[in-house]
């Protein structure tokens, strides 16, 4: 059994979403060809337009030359953020960041840029509200709070 290469899945999806607020996030491609690629727009990702590029890569690859297992989906709500887009996306939503030396700091994003993040941390009795600013490469991950 050949295996299909993610260079392969990665122009096909880039093919299909051209011309639109959708990125890709993430792409694996497992030893048993099980495919999976991750998505994210501007305004989210739609189960429509993830049926789409589904398509779109199934009429593209052979079954009856290869095997395979195909998973086209959002991003996720409470995956880490792995891109500048997805941070420049979320100002103004909650975030919780883990630091690389363990230390985790939840607040309102405020700005984002390449180098860095600004968080509007909330007041406690101790505390005001008080803007922090954290150097990207200090960053070991980022999620977006699921706040109701």
């Amino acid at each position: 059994m050949s295996n299909i290469s993610s260079n392969l899945i990665t122009d096909l999806v880039l093919d299909i979403i051209r011309d639109t607020d959708l990125f890709i996030t993430d792409i694996k491609v497992k030893k048993d060809n099980t495919i999976y690629v991750f998505l994210d727009g501007d305004k989210g990702v739609t189960v429509e337009q993830c049926i789409q590029i589904s398509k779109h890569i199934e009429k593209t690859l052979d079954r009856n030359k290869i095997d395979f297992e195909l998973n086209v989906s959002s991003h996720g709500l409470g995956t880490p953020l792995k891109l500048y887009r997805q941070y420049k996306n979320a100002i103004g939503k909650q975030l919780t960041v883990k630091l690389n030396d363990g230390t985790k700091i939840s607040g309102k994003l405020l700005n984002a840029t390449e180098e860095e993040i600004e968080l509007e941390i909330k007041e406690t009795k101790k505390t005001p509200i008080y803007t922090h600013k954290i150097q990207m490469t200090d960053v070991k991950e980022a999620k977006i709070e699921v706040v109701f």
